[in-house]
């Protein structure tokens, strides 16, 4: 696909995702799937390998929460090469966000994403979720790096005491639902249509539990 059409393929999808957006956000986002393209070449970033794949998987499937988020300092648990974080702070540059992994490698090509696209609402914290002490969030967000029990277990320390996880999940099961930890419940389920992708999606919204 020529530079072109790749272009034409994410302005159509983010029109269908009822997405608002400027003509720089979709710079910013085709420099990042080029940047994914190159650094996953060496590092082996991601499984998803050419950049039409990486429009759908990574780009638009981040950008679909963007209208969702309700935070204004937000944490991206288990970021990776930073999805879905950087797509957000692209498309939401009045919010702050905190993307956090534990591996090295996907951190330093965030890190240089967030040089070469000059977001200054983005910052990277190298470390597991469950050590993180003394900082707390008003939403965090995932992509389902672990079943929901578990997500939820590790990131309520940093979620504020009137603070939002939204988790994204391609397949929720009962199980999943029934395997959340004390303290913890589900306020919402939204099922989310994600342009060009033929595949489940579900943001699961959940809250501290004060009864």
């Amino acid at each position: 696909m020529t530079d072109l059409n790749l272009r034409a393929s994410l302005h159509r999808g983010l029109l269908e995702a009822e997405l608002s957006f400027t003509p720089d956000m979709e710079d910013k986002l085709l420099q990042l799937v080029e940047m994914l393209s190159v650094w996953n070449a060496r590092l082996n970033l991601t499984a998803v390998r050419t950049r039409e794949e990486m429009i759908v998987l990574h780009i638009l499937d981040s950008a679909v929460i963007s209208p969702l988020l309700e935070g204004e300092d937000i944490a991206d648990v288990g970021t990776g090469a930073g999805f879905p974080g950087l797509v957000l702070a692209i498309l939401n540059p009045d919010r702050q966000f905190t993307l956090i992994d534990s591996v090295g490698k996907k951190l330093s090509f965030v890190t240089a994403a967030i040089t070469s696209l000059k977001l200054k609402n983005v910052k990277v914290m190298l470390s597991r979720v469950e050590k993180i002490r003394n900082r707390t969030f008003d939403e965090v967000v995932s992509r389902a790096f672990a079943p929901l029990g578990r997500m939820a277990t590790w990131s309520l320390p940093i979620l504020g005491e009137e603070g939002r996880m939204l988790a994204m999940k391609a397949n929720l099961s009962e199980e999943e639902l029934k395997d959340l930890p004390p303290g913890v419940k589900i306020k919402e389920i939204r099922h989310l249509t994600v342009p060009m992708l033929d595949a489940t999606r579900q943001a699961v919204f959940l809250v501290r539990d004060k009864q």
